[in-house]
């Protein structure tokens, strides 16, 4: 039932771009682990702490935005900004991207994914990525616009999981990486040097 409800999602998103995010909420519904501290190593553990205090919370408000269904780069510039690194401050992926990778912070990008194939290769974003990074998804390359559902963006939590903006409800939650992430046909790994 799982795949194919994100068979379902991917078709939704990719061909009813205005109506994508109604139909991927009715859809989806991720797999949201129980709250848990995870294990800091790697990666930046500034970023991990933050993530992980956001954990239950709607941490996409101050942006405009009606609500938080679409709120993950809100979020994300929420959760950077409380661990000192308010370098993002968009509600729209491709812009927090954009501003990460000019500013100051010594930010270092690694692609996860290019392939339109269903699903995320889990050894390949273990090997290239530490609790700590971000990690975000596209529908196509990150330099094109991706508009509101088209692109996701989150944490990286460790193991198989991430942190990241629930579309469904606007909670910061950590879940399933696969369940927010292994629809996109783009899938990349940012890490910001440590302070």
């Amino acid at each position: 039932m799982r795949l194919k409800s994100l068979i379902a999602c991917f078709l939704a998103a990719a061909f009813a771009s205005a109506c994508a995010s109604s139909l991927y909420c009715a859809v989806a519904q991720p797999n949201v682990e129980s709250h848990k501290t995870p294990t800091i190593s790697g990666g930046n553990p500034r970023i991990l702490v933050a993530a992980n205090a956001a954990v239950g919370k709607k941490m996409w408000s101050g942006f405009g935005l009606p609500n938080g269904k679409l709120g993950c780069a809100a979020a994300l510039s929420n959760v950077l900004k409380q661990a000192g690194y308010p370098v993002a401050r968009s509600a729209a992926v491709v812009v927090v991207r954009n501003q990460l990778l000019k500013s100051k912070c010594g930010v270092t990008e690694i692609a996860v994914k290019h392939s339109k194939e269903q699903g995320l290769d889990l050894k390949k974003l273990k090997d290239v990525s530490r609790p700590g990074d971000l990690i975000f998804g596209y529908m196509t390359l990150p330099n094109n616009p991706n508009y509101g559902p088209d692109a996701h963006c989150g944490v990286v939590a460790g193991g198989d999981y991430v942190f990241a903006n629930d579309w469904n409800d606007g909670i910061w939650k950590r879940a399933e990486a696969e369940a927010f992430f292994g629809f996109y046909p783009h899938v990349y790994v940012m890490r910001i040097a440590e302070k």
